[in-house]
C-alpha cells in the first residue's frame, strides 16, 4: 500500500483589535449590536466618500509582521479588490496585493517530538473586512456592521504536514496574537478564522499535486475534523483510481460533512487595481525601530508561555 504524505498551507484572517475601523471612526467591535447599526457613509459605500487610514492598524499590523519575522515595509500601498458579491457594498474590497505591509517572515511550530518546524509567511497584509450575509429560507438578509472592520491576512507556504501541526498552528499563532496584544483573536466571534489548502502525495515526493481548499473555519477543533475528513477523502479518491479536483469545499460542523461550495476554475472574477482614493501607508523609520524593539522584548518575555 501507498504511503502518502499530507500537504496543508494555511489563510489566516486576525482581526485587529482597534477602537474604530480601518478607514472611519465607526467602532472595530459590533458584537451583539442590531444589525447595520454601526455604518457609515464611508464602510457602506456611499457615493462620493473618501476614506481615512487609521494609523493604529498599520502599527498593530507592522507589530505583526515583526513578531512574524517578516520584513516591515517602510511604505506600502492599498489595492482596490473589485468583485460583486451581496455583502460587499462597495463593489471592492481596500487590500493590499504586491506591495504590502510585510514581506516573507516564519514561525516556528514546536512539535510534540521537541524539535520545530519552521512555517514560512508567503503573504502578510493589511485589508478591511466584508458585511456577513445570512441564509434564510427562500432569502438572504444582509448585515453590514463588519464592513471596515480591520484584519490583517497571512498566507502560509504549504509547510504543514497533519491536520494536528495544523491545528497546533492555529492555536500558537492565536496566543502569539494576544501575548503581544494586537487581536484578542476570539474564534467564536470571528475575530480569527482560517482556510486550508489541503492536498496529498506520495511519501518522499516534493511535487504539489491539486489542492482543495475548506472555506472560513473558526474553530480550531472543528478544522482538525475537516481537515482530517478531507485527507481521507483524497486518499480514498486516489487509490480508487480517481484525480483530485481543486475544489472550494464548506465544512458542516453538525452533520461532519464536506460540501462543494464551487469550483476553482469558476472563483468570484476580480480584478485588482491600485486606489486612487486610498494614500499610501507611510511608517517611519522610528517608528518602525520602537516597533521591533518593543516586539522582540515581547517574544522574549513569551516563550515561557507561548
Amino acid at each position: 500500500m501507498t504511503d502518502y504524505e499530507t500537504v496543508i498551507g494555511l489563510e489566516i484572517h486576525v482581526q485587529l483589535n482597534t477602537n474604530s475601523k480601518i478607514f472611519c471612526s465607526c467602532k472595530a467591535d459590533s458584537w451583539g449590536d442590531p444589525p447595520n447599526t454601526n455604518i457609515c457613509p464611508v464602510c457602506s459605500g456611499q457615493p462620493g466618500v473618501l476614506p481615512v487610514l487609521n494609523q493604529v492598524v498599520i502599527e498593530k499590523g507592522a507589530t505583526l509582521a515583526a513578531a512574524l519575522n517578516a520584513e516591515i515595509q517602510p511604505v506600502s500601498y492599498f489595492d482596490r479588490k473589485n468583485y460583486f458579491y451581496p455583502d460587499l457594498p462597495k463593489g471592492y474590497q481596500i487590500t493590499q496585493y504586491d506591495l504590502a505591509l510585510g514581506m516573507g517572515g516564519y514561525l516556528d511550530l514546536p512539535l510534540e517530538d521537541g524539535s520545530t518546524r519552521r512555517v514560512g509567511i508567503e503573504k502578510l497584509h493589511i485589508e478591511e473586512d466584508a458585511g456577513k450575509t445570512i441564509h434564510k429560507p427562500g432569502r438572504r438578509l444582509l448585515d453590514f456592521n463588519r464592513c471596515g472592520v480591520p484584519l490583517v491576512e497571512m498566507v502560509t507556504s504549504p509547510d504543514l504536514r497533519s491536520a494536528d501541526e495544523a491545528a497546533d498552528f492555529i492555536r500558537y499563532l492565536r496566543k502569539l496574537v494576544r501575548w503581544i496584544g494586537v487581536s484578542d483573536a476570539d474564534m467564536e466571534k470571528g475575530k480569527m478564522r482560517f482556510d486550508a489548502n489541503v492536498s496529498i502525495r506520495e511519501k518522499g515526493s516534493k511535487v504539489l499535486n491539486p489542492k482543495t481548499e475548506i472555506k472560513n473555519m473558526n474553530s480550531i477543533e472543528h478544522g482538525r475534523e475537516a481537515m482530517k475528513a478531507e485527507i481521507k477523502r483524497q486518499i480514498k479518491e486516489v487509490e480508487a483510481g480517481g484525480v483530485i479536483e481543486s475544489w472550494t469545499l464548506d465544512w458542516d460542523e453538525e452533520n461532519k460533512t464536506l460540501s462543494k461550495m464551487r469550483s476553482k476554475e469558476t472563483e468570484l472574477i476580480t480584478a485588482i487595481l491600485k486606489s486612487r482614493t486610498c494614500w499610501p501607508s507611510v511608517l517611519m523609520k522610528g517608528k518602525s525601530r520602537r516597533l521591533l524593539k518593543a516586539c522582540r522584548s515581547f517574544l522574549t518575555s513569551a516563550k515561557s508561555v507561548l
